[in-house]
Order: C-alpha cells, then sequence, then structure tokens
C-alpha cells in the first residue's frame, strides 16, 4: 500500500500549505547558511560516523538533560554520550533500521500514529498489534493502556512497545506519571520501548511540566529509544535529519550494519550541527505555536468543528467528510487522516482531519475557508 503523507507540495502545486507540520517561522539564518556552505564541501564524503555532529549532539541533549526536572523513580545516572547516538536520514529511516535490527515478533502500537512505524515493522514480518485510543477519551493513554501493556509483555519475547510523545496525528501528550509506569514496566519486562519525541520541540512551558523527555533515563535504562528530529522543528524536511537515542551499544551497533555507508548527507550534518547551537530559536519558536493554537482551536469549535486538545504544531479535528477537497479548491492544503489506523471514515459523513498550526494571518486566512464550509 502507498501511504499518503503531508506536505505533497508536488501533486498540488501552488496551493498553501496546512498538511505538513513543519514549523512556520522557518530555517534558521545559521542553519541555512551552514547548509550552503557545506556545498562547496561536498566535493568530499561525508563522515560516515557523524562524530562531530554526535558529539554536539550529546553536549546539546546534555544541556537539556541538566534544565529537566528528574523523576524521583530514576537515579541520577552518567551523561549522554556520542556512543549513545545514532544519526539517520530522518527519523523514517531509523525507525525501519531498528525494526531490522532488533526483529520483534509482536508489537504494540497506540493507534492513530505514525504510519511508518507499523510500515517498518511489517517490513521485517512484525506481527502489529494496535490498541486504538478513544476519540471520547481524547485520544489519552490511560490505565487501562498500561493494563494492555502489561498483557501484552507477558505474551511475547521479543517484543516492542512505539509511542509519539506527543503523538502524530493526535498532538496528545503522555502523561508524566503514565510515562514513569510504562518505562518501569517496560524495563521489568525487558521489553524495548521506542518513544518518538519529534515534536517534543514545540512544547509550551506548562505542557513540559506534564510529560518528560526519554532522554533523561537513557544512560541508565538500556531498553528505552528516543527518537528526535531536526525536520520539524528546525524546518528541514528537504535535508532530512533524525536522530536515535540509546545505552544498547548492541542494538545500536546492529542498526549501524544495516545502515547505507553515507546515510546522513554532508549538507545535512553541517545544518544539523548549526541547528545544535540554536536552542534559543527552539524556545522562541514554542511560544507562538501556543500562543496560536489555542484562538485556532477555540475558532474552530465556535465554528461547529469537534477540536481535540493538543500540544504540538498542529490541531486534529472533525468535520465535513468533503472538507479537504473545499479547502483545496480555495487553495489550501490539509491533511485528511482516513487512512490512519483508528481514524477511518464511519460514513455519518464526518471525518478526521490535521492542519499545521502556522502565525496568526496564516491561521486566520485558512479559517475563513473552513468556517465557509460550516
Amino acid at each position: 500500500m502507498v501511504h499518503k503523507h503531508g506536505g505533497d507540495v508536488y501533486t498540488y502545486s501552488g496551493v498553501r500549505d496546512f498538511s505538513a507540520n513543519i514549523n512556520f517561522r522557518g530555517m534558521p539564518g545559521k542553519v541555512r547558511e551552514a547548509a550552503i556552505c557545506a556545498v562547496d564541501l561536498s566535493v568530499h564524503y561525508p563522515d560516515p560516523d557523524c562524530r562531530a555532529l554526535r558529539q554536539a549532539l550529546a553536549d546539546y541533549e546534555n544541556d537539556g538533560r541538566r534544565g529537566m526536572e528528574r523523576d524521583a523513580i530514576f537515579t541520577v545516572g552518567s551523561e549522554i554520550r556520542p556512543e549513545h547516538m545514532i544519526c539517520g536520514n530522518g527519523a523514517a529511516e531509523l525507525m525501519f533500521a531498528l525494526a531490522g535490527a532488533y526483529r520483534p515478533q509482536r508489537a504494540l502500537l497506540a493507534v492513530p500514529s505514525f504510519y511508518e512505524y507499523e510500515q517498518a515493522l511489517e517490513a521485517f514480518g512484525c506481527t502489529i498489534c494496535r490498541y486504538v485510543l478513544k476519540a471520547e477519551q481524547k485520544f489519552a493513554l490511560d490505565k487501562d493502556f498500561l493494563d494492555t501493556v502489561a498483557r501484552f509483555v507477558e505474551e511475547t519475547n521479543p517484543a516492542i512497545v512505539i509511542l509519539g510523545n506527543p503523538n502524530n496525528p493526535t498532538g496528545c501528550l503522555i502523561e508524566r506519571k503514565v510515562l514513569r509506569l510504562l518505562i518501569e514496566l517496560c524495563r521489568e519486562k525487558q521489553v524495548l520501548l521506542v518513544l518518538d519525541e519529534s515534536f517534543l520541540d514545540f512544547l509550551s512551558e506548562e505542557d513540559r511540566t506534564r510529560t518528560f523527555s526519554g532522554v533523561s533515563v537513557v544512560p541508565e535504562v538500556s531498553n528505552v529509544f528516543v527518537i528526535r528530529s531536526f525536520t520539524k522543528i528546525y524546518a528541514l524536511p528537504g535535508i532530512r535529519f533524525g536522530y536515535g537515542l540509546c545505552s544498547d551499544r548492541k542494538l545500536l551497533d546492529e542498526m549501524r550494519r544495516l545502515l547505507q555507508p553515507w546515510n546522513v548527507s554532508l549538507i545535512a550534518q553541517e545544518a544539523a550541527r548549526a541547528a545544535v547551537s540554536e536552542r534559543g530559536f527552539v524556545k522562541e519558536s514554542a511560544r507562538p505555536v501556543a500562543v496560536n493554537r489555542g484562538p485556532r482551536a477555540g475558532a474552530l469549535r465556535q465554528a461547529g468543528y469537534g477540536v481535540f486538545p493538543a500540544s504540538a504544531n498542529f490541531l486534529l479535528f472533525r468535520g465535513p467528510e468533503d472538507l479537504a477537497d473545499f479547502c483545496m479548491q480555495r487553495g489550501f492544503l490539509i491533511r485528511d487522516c482516513s487512512n490512519f489506523p483508528g481514524l477511518e471514515r464511519t460514513g455519518d459523513g464526518q471525518a478526521y482531519f490535521r492542519v499545521c498550526v502556522r502565525s496568526q494571518a496564516e491561521n486566520e486566512a485558512l479559517l475563513e475557508v473552513l468556517c465557509a464550509r460550516m
């Protein structure tokens, strides 16, 4: 099956794109300059081991860990080291390498979720077990999910549990208490817990108190694998860069064995190295996203749409099933989420859609079109 994605501006040219969840502020100037300068350096092969980049990323993550509130169930461990890092051509490549290296018999996914999880696992013969999140519970993970995980990990080994925090396409966070219990449960049963944090940098200060990054436990808990991405927050989808963090050296070595040499281009490595010095840009991006998201959600509800709470730079909502076509005819590309497992159309004339939170002016322009349909 060919899976549809957001951001298909090649099929739908000349539209304003709200279907891809990219930072509306665009690429930071220093990152752009580094990428351009790297073109001249590209007469050479890139470093296949990304050594300078992995050191820069380790420093970046350790700086972030020092500002995190530690959870009492975890002792203070050693810092993130370059050996904990693996770099990839976006988070999706790392997901495929992880599936091939770990070779789980079964995987538990809370759906709807990023489709590449299933695509990668099925490519290596893994059986997918879906836990369907409920719209009436605002797609949140709760005790029932924890009970499901407990039953699941008793039945199969090797097994894997994969979650987004915040989740795509729902924008829902894993609450701090639930995440602590998940890590403890998977550590006890030696099940690999994968946390995709591609959108974590968009969290407001308030939302950051509700959860924590899995990076904070990586040096201590070997069966936690965290996926991070610079694609969204630094607006690098065309350059592509993601990285994984894990203290299971054997797993990382096997993943590297499966990845092709020079999988991260020299341009991507230089752009990512420049990005790690832009922590201020991240904070300055999260703030307007939160400010712009609230009024957008409120206006959509007032117009009659069913909007779900979100902590990322996008909103999931229900509306008339022809809404994507309606918007396209008026020059706006939004994401029809009907091909996400768990968000299928039910024949009631309604469907799920996802829109990126952009600038106030851009949001108001789209909102005018959305309100016209209702």
